[in-house]
């Protein structure tokens, strides 16, 4: 069964502020301030710099009436347009600290990264224990089915942008809690050409409750299989005992060819050099896409050729 159909397109007319961010909006320790003000008219920002990244602070409406604020991070001093990456944070973290994670090293290879704030954490209202406490399942995944709906609203918003290249579509990278949304997004929109899962896995729920629609709709293991033909990265840790390797291969099993998932002498927090290996997998990635996209000559061949994504000749790698 296909993943249900979540998200609609922003309107072109939808407004979105651009401005600067402050030191304390961008606090890789801690949580940063929660802003409910309203949208404001604004031209295009200056950048804050830090070292090789020149860094806006957006801000646009979701479907629900709040105000998503995200960080857009460009490689400095440079004009683009940049292929994007859509960075999504895990569980209690915020934008900030997903950027400080996968921007530096998405950066030196020529990538832009977007990153939002998920329902309830971040510069947003509310508490992220909603999300875990277990309290409230529907409340949950209403939560769930949000963040969804706005990080394809995400991509609405950088097709509007000249900096940003979205002719061949996006890489979306997840980082536990954003892994589990991240497989789904990226089975319903078709701008996904490939995805990388951090420390992302999949409980094995009870069959009753996947007869519920509220819940069918959340789950990785009904989703992902509709990935099919575009590649996957999945990076996990030995001894995460939050996603375990158990949860990992469970979820990594459900997913389609080609994809590919490496494993780190690790916990839940991956070491430094798995952000290097996402980052120069989505730039070769991404020039083997950009290669099967590009215009043939008619001359150079006698017949039609089937599109074969990249890493589709060899079988799935788990090591």
């Amino acid at each position: 069964m296909p993943p249900a159909r979540i998200g609609v397109k922003v309107s072109p007319k939808t407004s979105v502020e651009e401005t600067t961010p402050t030191r304390d909006q961008l606090t890789f320790h801690g949580r940063p301030p929660q802003v409910e003000d309203d949208l404001k008219d604004s031209p295009r920002a200056r950048p804050l710099t830090m070292g090789n990244i020149d860094i806006r602070r957006l801000r646009f409406r979701g479907t629900q009436g709040e105000i998503v604020p995200a960080l857009l991070c460009t490689p400095k001093s440079k004009a683009g347009p940049f292929p994007l990456a859509i960075a999504v944070h895990g569980l209690g973290s915020n934008k900030a600290q997903v950027c400080g994670q996968l921007a530096p090293a998405l950066i030196r290879q020529g990538f832009a990264v977007l990153a939002p704030d998920t329902p309830v954490h971040g510069e947003r209202p509310g508490d992220p224990r909603e999300v875990w406490q277990k309290k409230d399942w529907l409340r949950a995944i209403e939560l769930h089915r949000r963040a969804i709906i706005e990080i394809r609203q995400c991509i609405d918003v950088a097709e509007a942008r000249s900096d940003l290249d979205l002719s061949r579509g996006i890489v979306l990278a997840g980082y536990s809690m954003g892994s589990w949304l991240d497989s789904i997004v990226g089975p319903l929109d078709e701008r996904v050409q490939a995805m990388v899962l951090m420390v992302g896995g999949a409980t094995d729920a009870a069959p009753f409750m996947k007869l519920l629609p509220q819940l069918a709709m959340a789950d990785p293991l009904q989703a992902l299989p509709h990935f099919a033909g575009r590649p996957l990265l999945m990076l996990n840790g030995k001894f995460d005992s939050t996603v375990t390797p158990e949860m990992a291969k469970r979820l990594f099993a459900a997913a389609p060819e080609p994809k590919q998932q490496k494993w780190y002498e690790s916990g839940h927090r991956l070491p430094e050099g798995a952000y290097e290996d996402a980052a120069k997998w989505i730039a070769a990635t991404w020039e083997q896409l950009s290669a099967l996209a590009a215009p043939t000559d008619p001359a150079s061949t006698s017949h039609p050729t089937e599109r074969v994504s990249p890493q589709s000749s060899s079988r799935s790698r788990s090591n």
